[in-house]
């Protein structure tokens, strides 16, 4: 067995560098939507992790917790309805979505965009206005 210590921030900036690549060569897009979504849930954990302590709320409510991230962070787009055998949704725009979350809060973090995050910015975001 071979373990070793990984940085948090490394494996959500290569999960978001995959994502983007993936995006990038129109391949597919659930799979940019996982590496994404963990890619801003590991990023955004280490976000709180940087606030004071006061500021920090230990306690998360029931509906926080049941409701996906990426249902809790926009109001302005309807949620993917879901049924036992099927997921209804807009893939393009959930892959941006996150990938914009993710891209955010890598910035957030590091003060820094790599060259694929500055692509996205300039090819996806400013179309979008």
């Amino acid at each position: 067995m071979n373990i070793e210590k990984h940085h948090k921030q490394d494996i959500a900036a290569r999960q978001l560098e995959t994502a983007l690549l993936l995006y990038f060569a129109q391949k597919d897009l659930f799979s940019v939507i996982t590496l994404a979504g963990a890619a801003e849930e590991i990023l955004g954990e280490l976000l709180r992790l940087r606030e004071p302590l006061e500021r920090q709320n230990p306690f998360r409510s029931v509906l926080e917790l049941l409701r996906p991230a990426k249902a809790r962070a926009r109001e302005e787009v309807a949620a993917a309805h879901e049924t036992d055998l099927y997921v209804h949704m807009d893939v393009r725009h959930e892959a941006e979505f996150l990938l914009g979350r993710a891209i955010d809060d890598y910035f957030a973090l590091t003060g820094e965009l790599s060259g694929n995050m500055r692509k996205f910015n300039e090819d996806v975001r400013s179309r979008r206005g």
